[in-house]
């Protein structure tokens, strides 16, 4: 959905606004518009055709991006000796059955790890 007489095009090229919008009626591919930028998002087969990375994906995607960021912007301040950053990030899932102290038995539990070197 758009601002009223907003195209996809002008709500995108709103600072801070991402549009998703679907490639096809009930299908899993998504096309992402952020400013100027396209991105595909998509599920592995045999959900979907596997043409662009999960949403979980592009969720580590973004925090990964935005720690390295951030710590570059510290050991340049800083005057840090920092050559290169490398966050690796990890998503898996467990049922919540799984989990002795968990509040519900019928949910998923999402696990997302982060390192950097």
């Amino acid at each position: 959905m758009t601002r009223h007489g907003e195209t996809g095009r002008d709500a995108a090229s709103s600072v801070g606004t991402v549009i998703v919008t679907e490639t096809s009626v009930g299908g899993d591919t998504q096309q992402i518009a952020a400013g100027r930028h396209r991105l595909v998002a998509d599920e592995p087969r045999p959900i979907g055709d596997d043409i662009g990375p999960t949403p979980y994906d592009l969720l580590l995607a973004g925090l990964g991006a935005c720690t390295s960021m951030t710590v570059r912007m510290y050991a340049d301040r800083k005057r840090w000796p920092l050559e290169r950053i490398r966050v690796t990030l990890r998503h898996s899932r467990i049922h919540a059955k799984d989990c002795a102290d968990c509040e519900t038995s019928t949910a998923w539990i999402d696990i997302l790890i982060a390192t950097s070197s």
